[in-house]
């Protein structure tokens, strides 16, 4: 009687193949819930994984909550792009004569450790003025984001009461005129200039500023939406140039415009959205160690973050006037009025003015001494510094 053949293995029926089928989709679509939520980043940070600028955004938001659980108000936090230490970023706090260390390193590891993130190191010490201070590494894993330095207040410190608040003014919106430029920095008043570069008269007014002592911003002209309907002006920062000319340019520009304390960007809506543009954008400022002051940020700006993964110092100015340099005294002296206020609440200012006929007859007024009370104006160079040299 011949052998019968033995028989193959069963393949696995339609169903089986359909519920392992579901069973990997779903596995798929459940990492993919996991990646787009805020642990799930931090838990993929740990492994080295993710984005190292969103990763520091999360981590600066879950210590933010343990500030606020611990009572410190926003306005006591002070942050920079650190060029030099142990973090990416630097945070300088600011805490009252009551408050308690302890209770502040709780808060913010707690935050943390809810939250995905982790105390590093902590320490308490003592300022070179002799006040008390709380130190604290902290990141995801064992990679640090911030470091936070938190300075507890005197009673002393309190009955002296608080230092003059710093203002710096910094006038822009000047025409392609070096003469009509001029005029405005010849007004016997402390203020920055913002010059666009690229124009005609662009060298002229450069000189013209220096001339007259006035600190030079460079007000670089990048592509807003609805370009060249909307126009920021010859030399404009295209986002369909090569990297390597836009470092190009920014470069000649800077060389044309020093000495100069920071770079700003005269309009740019569409420019400072795209990571390409900007990444070649800093790359020149980081080489030139030249700070970033983002006037109007875009919705979907990558400025804040990009600055902090690569190392470039990043402000905005506190205040803009715009609208009211073109309704006249009244609306200027109103607008200033609340600025004055708002910069002894918050010991520091930088506000940006545009210039107009309007501005120019009002400006040497706004700016007398005897009309700014307990409000000091300062250089720009005394609130926006640029990166240490590494």
């Amino acid at each position: 009687m011949p052998k019968r053949k033995p028989k193959s293995p069963a393949s696995p029926g339609p169903l089986r193949v359909l519920a392992l089928s579901a069973l990997l989709l779903f596995g798929i679509g459940e990492a993919w819930v996991l990646y787009r939520t805020d642990t799930g980043q931090l838990a993929l940070a740990k492994l080295g994984l993710g984005d190292p600028a969103q990763v520091t955004r999360l981590i600066g938001r879950r210590v933010r909550n343990g500030l606020v659980a611990a009572g410190v108000p926003a306005d006591s936090v002070r942050e920079s792009v650190a060029s030099t230490g142990p973090a990416g970023v630097r945070w300088r706090i600011g805490l009252r004569p009551d408050a308690s260390l302890i209770q502040l390193n709780y808060a913010i590891s707690h935050a943390l450790a809810v939250g995905g993130g982790s105390v590093l190191s902590g320490s308490e010490g003592v300022s070179r003025h002799g006040e008390p201070t709380l130190t604290m590494l902290v990141g995801v894993g064992d990679k640090p984001t911030h470091e936070l330095v938190a300075v507890r207040a005197s009673a002393l410190d309190e009955e002296r009461g608080p230092d003059p608040a710093r203002l710096a003014v910094i006038v822009f919106g000047f025409h392609d005129s070096a003469s009509e430029a001029d005029s405005f920095f010849t007004l016997p008043a402390p203020f920055a200039v913002a010059v666009v570069p690229g124009t005609r008269a662009a060298e002229s007014i450069f000189r013209a500023a220096h001339r007259r002592g006035r600190e030079v911003v460079l007000h670089a002209p990048l592509e807003p939406i609805n370009y060249p309907r909307i126009n920021p002006g010859p030399g404009t920062l295209l986002v369909t140039m090569k990297p390597a000319r836009i470092g190009a340019d920014l470069r000649r520009w800077l060389d044309q415009g020093r000495p100069i304390p920071a770079v700003a960007n005269h309009m740019g809506s569409l420019a400072t959205q795209d990571m390409t543009v900007m990444r070649a954008f800093y790359r020149e400022l980081k080489r030139s160690h030249m700070p970033f002051l983002h006037m109007n940020p875009a919705a979907g700006s990558v400025c804040r973050a990009l600055a902090s993964d690569m190392g470039v110092v990043y402000d905005e100015p506190d205040e803009v006037i715009d609208a009211e340099t073109r309704a006249g005294g009244a609306a200027l002296d109103k607008r200033w009025k609340a600025v004055l206020l708002e910069a002894q609440e918050r010991g520091s200012l930088t506000v940006m003015i545009r210039a107009t006929p309007e501005t120019y007859i009002w400006l040497a007024r706004a700016l007398d001494p005897k009309r700014l009370g307990a409000v000091n104006i300062v250089p720009l160079s005394a609130l926006v510094h640029p990166p240490v040299a590494s």
